[in-house]
This record gives structure tokens, C-alpha cells and sequence, in this order.
């Protein structure tokens, strides 16, 4: 998996100055990264500091072999299949993660506490 800065991108620069090995390029206001640079900020970070730090959220991303990107307008049914391919894809990708024992004691203890909360204050609730 590499990265990608794209349409998106407003030129801020931020990325430049925080990408570790270089990766990230520029050429007055175009804007890329080096594949052969990026190592995903493997060493360094646990997430890659490009897309961290991007303002906009989506103005570097990261590419999959397995999810086609395309600038050019797709058609109802192209959209809809890779709507679809990118689902299938991102539940494949949840589901084969190892669980992680923090967030599952974190909704457990948020989830204990709502419903304590909603237990005390029910009878408000059915006041209203």
C-alpha cells in the first residue's frame, strides 16, 4: 500500500515538513509522493504523517492495489460496484485484524455506563 495526495490537496505544505524519508514532493502547486520513499512511516510513526496531518482529511489518502481510484466521473453502475468493492474490501480488512483488547474493554465499560445512565434516568424520560 502506498499513499497518494489528491484532487483535494490545498497546498498547504504541511506534508512536505513532516514526512520523514522525503517521500513527499512538490513542483510549484502539484503535489506527490514517491513511491519508492514511502516506507508508510514504518520506524518512525504508527500512522503514516502525511494523511495525519493533511487539514483536509482526504487530501492524501491511502491507495490499495484492490480499490481502483479514477479521476473521470463514473456512471451510476460503475459507482455502485465500487461502492461495493471498497465495502467488501474494508470488512475483509476488519474482520481478518486481530481484535484489539483495549477498545473491546472501552465499549464495554461506554456501553455499562450508558445503560446505567439511561436506568437512572428512564423515569424522567417517561415523563417527558
Amino acid at each position: 500500500m502506498t499513499y497518494t495526495i489528491t484532487h483535494q490537496c490545498i497546498g498547504c505544505d504541511r506534508c512536505l515538513s513532516v514526512c520523514p524519508t522525503g517521500a513527499v514532493q512538490s513542483d510549484d502547486n502539484r503535489y506527490w509522493i514517491e513511491s519508492d520513499l514511502c516506507n508508510h512511516c514504518l520506524g518512525y510513526y504508527n500512522v503514516a504523517q502525511c494523511a495525519a496531518i493533511c487539514p483536509t482529511n482526504s487530501g492524501c489518502i491511502a491507495v490499495t492495489a484492490q480499490i481502483p481510484t479514477s479521476t473521470k466521473p463514473l456512471s451510476s453502475n460503475d459507482y455502485w460496484e465500487h461502492w461495493f468493492a471498497t465495502y467488501n474490501y474494508r470488512i475483509t480488512q476488519l474482520q481478518s485484524q486481530p481484535r484489539n483488547p483495549y477498545w473491546e474493554r472501552w465499549f464495554d465499560t461506554y456501553s455499562k455506563q450508558l445503560t446505567q445512565l439511561f436506568a437512572t434516568h428512564s423515569s424522567q424520560l417517561a415523563e417527558v
